[in-house]
């Protein structure tokens, strides 16, 4: 009698080994699937918090493309136009460079059209580490009041 005692004090104890291990198990893996969840959470909050900020912000930087300071920079860094009364800075090319004559010598080489052409990073090299030149501006590169349209005859057919 003693051993069936015993048999079943052991069984019972081998039962609570195995659901302590089984709830154990079921513990650990709902912690990691809530762990899961939560930094995925926190990705979708994240990348809703960048949309909402990118979406702000549309309305400022439209107010910003609309206005003529926008236009100006852009007439002047693509179009390569200027305002009345400034004036451009010429970078000459180190081929084109007198070294012996004075600088009227690298006016009469160098124009503005020239100058103008060239993309603005070889302008600046040119200014920082070339020689440099100002020249007044003309009537051809003077922009129309933020790129308002010429006023043009009218087409005969």
């Amino acid at each position: 009698m003693m051993q069936k005692k015993s048999f079943t004090f052991q069984l019972f104890i081998m039962g609570g080994f195995f659901f302590f291990f089984y709830m154990f198990f079921a513990l650990a893996t709902s912690i990691y699937r809530d762990y899961k969840l939560e930094t995925e959470i926190e990705t979708f909050e994240d990348v809703i918090n960048d949309l909402a900020d990118r979406a702000n912000q549309k309305p400022s930087d439209l107010k910003y493309l609309q206005s003529d300071e926008y236009k100006d920079r852009y007439a002047k860094e693509n179009l390569n136009l200027l305002n009345p009364g400034e004036k451009l800075i010429i970078l000459p090319d180190p081929k084109q460079n007198v070294e012996q004559g004075p600088v009227e010598l690298m006016t009469d080489i160098l124009s503005p059209n020239s100058v103008l052409n060239k993309p603005n990073n070889q302008q600046w090299w040119g200014y920082f580490f070339g020689q440099t030149l100002s020249v007044d501006t003309t009537t051809n590169n003077v922009p129309n009041r933020f790129f308002e349209p010429e006023e043009s005859e009218p087409i005969e057919s």
